[in-house]
């Protein structure tokens, strides 16, 4: 089967299943299909005729903020976003999603403004923790970085998706040593070895939602630490 056809059959079946049962997941699922085969702008109208019906302006920019960073617009997911947060300046959602956007594009000094805002109001915050390490490692401050590591090993989440961010962290300080394995950063990889395998012990505790829930957190965090170097080298 055509590669192309057969990703429109995806989205075909993606809208017959929302039109059954219409919920933002399946909306995004959508955007993602259509921006895989090449049609992000039909995407885009797609999730824009269905956040109309919204009428909390703030949740529907934010919502809009999402969807351009999912089809890697950042800039307008930015806008998007800083149009949430003049209506809700301390709306968590949408500082973690402005602080990640930054963190990708490089602009680590502004992200980290954003996360220690957020620790403020919760020291505990995983997500902020997660955005803080990927951005000392941007700024070249690998001590630093795991130093946080170390503290945040600690912290076990009390919900399902907050796995997802302790994920992150592990998969963010796995992409480091995966590219930085010799350098000189005070903790011995064979440490840090040590450390995920305590935490995969302690997942099976928890069962097979958790697992997904970190397991998808480690890729991103894998994802977000290549980006955010990747795009650093780009502004350098």
């Amino acid at each position: 089967m055509n590669q192309k056809h057969s990703i429109s059959d995806k989205v075909e079946s993606l809208k017959e299943e929302f039109k059954k049962e219409p919920s933002l997941e399946r909306m995004i699922q959508i955007v993602a299909a259509y921006h895989e085969q090449g049609l992000t702008e039909r995407g885009i109208g797609f999730a824009e005729a269905l956040l109309m019906q919204i009428d909390d302006e703030k949740d529907r920019s934010m919502q809009m903020g999402m969807i351009m960073e999912l089809v890697d617009r950042n800039e307008e997911a930015l806008t998007y976003l800083d149009k949430a947060l003049k209506i809700s300046p301390v709306d968590p959602q949408a500082l973690h999603a402005k602080g990640m956007i930054l963190t990708i594009n490089g602009s680590f000094e502004d992200a980290t403004s954003i996360y220690r805002k957020l620790r403020d109001a919760n020291p505990s915050d995983i997500q902020a923790i997660s955005g803080i390490i990927l951005c000392l490692f941007g700024e070249g401050r690998p001590t630093d970085a795991l130093a946080l590591y170390q503290e945040s090993t600690g912290t076990i989440p009390k919900n399902p998706h907050d796995w997802h961010p302790k994920g992150m962290i592990d998969g963010i300080v796995a992409g480091y040593f995966e590219t930085n394995a010799s350098g000189d950063h005070g903790v011995a990889p064979e440490k840090v070895k040590e450390s995920f395998k305590r935490m995969e012990d302690i997942i099976r505790n928890f069962g097979a939602e958790v697992q997904m829930f970190y397991t998808m957190g480690e890729l991103s965090g894998r994802e977000a630490y290549k980006k955010a170097l990747e795009n650093k080298k780009i502004r350098n």
